[in-house]
């Protein structure tokens, strides 16, 4: 049973929005000011969709982006995506920004979204 309010201690930005994949997908960068926690979820549905994801980092807005690096990294770098699943992968790296990558290898749905957690201030909103 749940006994734990998780809403309001986190906000979910969407970086891959809902999208066929016909190629390699570079996400909108996500603004992780205020928050002590990110976890990247991407999920790939119909199709044979097929690829890797993973997550590049900037301290700058719209440039600088380079993959995270291993040790910023809870989960593996360029893991692979599995249809009809979502998989994760934790950033705690000291970046302002981060975006979700996704390197095509066959065509299906795919979308990714980062949980922002534990906000330096209070709730996230009530529809954030």
């Amino acid at each position: 049973m749940a006994s734990k309010d998780y809403k309001n201690q986190t906000k979910s930005v969407v970086s891959i929005k809902p999208q066929t994949a016909s190629g390699n997908v570079n996400g909108l960068e996500v603004d992780a000011k205020g928050f002590e926690g990110v976890t990247l979820k991407l999920s790939a549905a119909a199709g044979s969709v097929a690829g890797t994801v993973k997550i590049q980092e900037s301290d700058t807005s719209g440039s600088g982006y380079a993959d995270a690096g291993a040790n910023d990294v809870i989960g593996t770098q360029g893991v692979a995506i599995v249809q009809d699943d979502v998989v994760t992968i934790g950033y705690i790296g000291l970046k302002r920004y981060v975006r979700a990558v996704f390197t095509h290898s066959g065509n299906g749905d795919i979308c990714g979204v980062f949980d922002l957690e534990c906000p330096h201030v209070g709730k996230t909103g009530a529809n954030s």
